[in-house]
C-alpha cells in the first residue's frame, strides 16, 4: 500500500485496488461463480441473489480469502488479529438498486463508537468482470466514516454533479475496499448487463463470525496458521483477544487443526449464516 492509498482509505473511507486479482485467477473465479450461479439460482428467479456458502463452490473462492496482494493491506485495515466475517456472492440484474441509499452497514450495531473505530470492519469486494458505469456500480461519500452512527442519511440528487460522492467503476481483477461504516450504496443497474461480485467481509477475531466465512472442507483448506486464525480456528490457550497468527507462531505450540476445528464446528453450529437466513 503506498502513502497516497493509505491516507485515501483512513480519511475517506474506501480505496479502489485496480489488479489485485492476476488474469489466470480472475478468469478461473468467472468461470466458477459462473457454474455456481447455473446450479444454485432457483428456476425462474430473475432478481437481485446472494449464491449461498460460495466457499463451498470452489477452492478459487478460498484462495481470495488470504489473497497475498490483499492481506497487507487488509492488516492495515483490521489488525493482525483479521477474522473473516462473513461472505456473498452477488448477482444484481438490470434494474432499480437493491441498497438502502447512503447506508452505513454498523448503523444498527450497538456499543462502538463507530466515528472513532476506524479498524472495527471492512468489506472487500472482488470484481472478475468489466463494469460500465450504468451496471449498478458501488458510490461513496467520502469521510463519512468518521460521522456518528446517529448522522442523517444525506439526499443526492444528481451523482454525476455531486462533488459529494465518487463512484467507482472497477475492471475485471480489481477489489474495491471500504470501512463498512462509510456511507455508501450501489447504484441502479441500467445497463443490459447483470453485476456479478464477490464480497468478504473482515473483522476481528472476537467479532462472532457467519457460517458461510467458513468452509466446509476445513480440515484440507486451513494450511496455514493464517488461514486458520482467518476461518476463525483458535490457538489452544490464547485468549480470543490475542488471536494474531504470526505473533503466537514463535511464542505458542498450537494445538491440533482437528481438535481445534472441533470447537469451532460447535460453535458455528449454534450461530446462523445470513445467508442461509434468508
Amino acid at each position: 500500500m503506498t502513502t497516497d492509498e493509505r491516507l485515501q482509505y483512513e480519511f475517506q473511507g474506501f480505496l479502489h485496488l485496480p489488479g489485485v486479482i492476476d488474469p489466470a485467477t480472475t478468469n478461473r473465479v468467472r468461470l466458477a461463480f459462473d457454474r455456481a450461479a447455473a446450479r444454485r439460482v432457483p428456476d425462474g428467479h430473475t432478481g437481485f441473489y446472494d449464491l449461498p456458502d460460495i466457499l463451498d463452490e470452489d477452492d478459487c473462492f478460498v484462495d481470495l480469502v488470504d489473497l497475498p496482494a490483499m492481506m497487507p493491506i487488509l492488516r492495515m485495515a483490521v489488525g493482525d488479529d483479521i477474522q473473516l466475517n462473513h461472505t456473498h456472492a452477488r448477482i444484481f440484474p438490470p434494474g432499480r438498486t437493491h441498497t438502502a441509499p447512503w447506508h452505513s452497514d454498523l448503523a444498527e450495531v450497538l456499543g462502538i463508537d463507530l466515528g472513532h473505530s476506524l479498524n472495527f470492519f471492512v468489506k472487500v469486494h472482488y470484481f472478475f468482470e468489466d463494469l460500465s458505469p450504468d451496471q449498478g456500480c458501488l458510490a461513496f461519500i467520502p469521510g463519512s466514516h468518521r460521522l456518528p452512527r446517529e448522522a442523517p442519511r444525506p439526499v443526492i440528487d444528481d451523482l454525476e454533479s455531486s462533488k459529494a460522492a465518487v463512484k467507482v467503476v472497477p475492471k475485471a481483477g480489481d477489489a474495491v475496499l471500504f470501512n463498512t461504516h462509510v456511507l455508501h450504496m450501489a447504484l441502479d443497474n441500467t445497463s443490459p448487463k447483470v453485476r456479478k461480485s464477490l464480497i468478504y467481509a473482515y473483522s476481528h477475531f472476537w467479532v462472532k463470525n457467519y457460517a458461510n466465512a467458513v468452509p466446509r472442507d476445513l480440515e484440507r483448506l486451513a494450511t496455514t496458521r493464517l488461514r486458520r486464525q482467518l476461518f476463525g480456528v483458535e490457538e489452544e490457550g490464547v485468549s480470543y483477544f490475542d488471536q494474531r497468527a504470526d505473533v503466537n507462531a514463535s511464542s505458542h505450540p498450537g494445538t491440533t487443526l482437528q481438535s481445534a476445528s472441533k470447537r469451532l464446528i460447535r460453535r458455528l453450529r449454534r450461530a446462523t449464516s445470513i445467508t442461509r437466513a434468508r
